[in-house]
């Protein structure tokens, strides 16, 4: 069996999204929906992986992964075989944001997103694969992953 590492960044936005818009289901979201397309149709499994919150640079309204509803929890527990949810940045600028990242600032942002993955999405979404922004991390960030 073949088998390929799919993974798709920054994907907060489709979380504010739901959020704000409260489809009745998560997959009637087109996002959501079109991943649980491709799973059912080729078995295919993901990982979505997120910033803690949207950037100023696109709007001064912040979202934050404590935004997120938690109405789709069951949902997401449902569909944890296949659908994942992992650390990637505390928000998207700086680029490079981990060069200089000290052990604490990478562990508090980490445990902060774990947390609130949890909180919406169950324990069994989340995933401690790693695909860092902008990959390059500091020797201390190293430790704390």
């Amino acid at each position: 069996m073949k088998k390929a590492y799919f993974y798709i960044d920054d994907v907060i936005w489709s979380l504010r999204d739901i959020t704000q818009k409260r489809p009745e289901s998560l997959f009637d979201n087109p996002f959501f929906g079109m991943l649980k397309k491709a799973h059912d149709n080729y078995g295919m499994t993901v990982q979505l992986n997120l910033f803690y919150r949207t950037d100023f640079f696109y709007s001064s309204r912040e979202f934050t992964l404590k935004d997120v509803t938690d109405a789709y929890k069951a949902e997401f527990e449902a569909a944890s075989g296949w659908l994942k949810f992992g650390f990637h940045a505390k928000q998207e600028f700086p680029d490079y944001p981990h060069v200089n990242a000290t052990y604490e600032d990478i562990r508090d942002i980490f445990q902060s997103i774990e947390k609130e993955v949890i909180r919406f999405a169950g324990e069994k979404t989340f995933t401690y694969a790693i695909n860092t922004h902008w990959l390059p991390v500091s020797k201390d960030a190293c430790r704390a992953l």
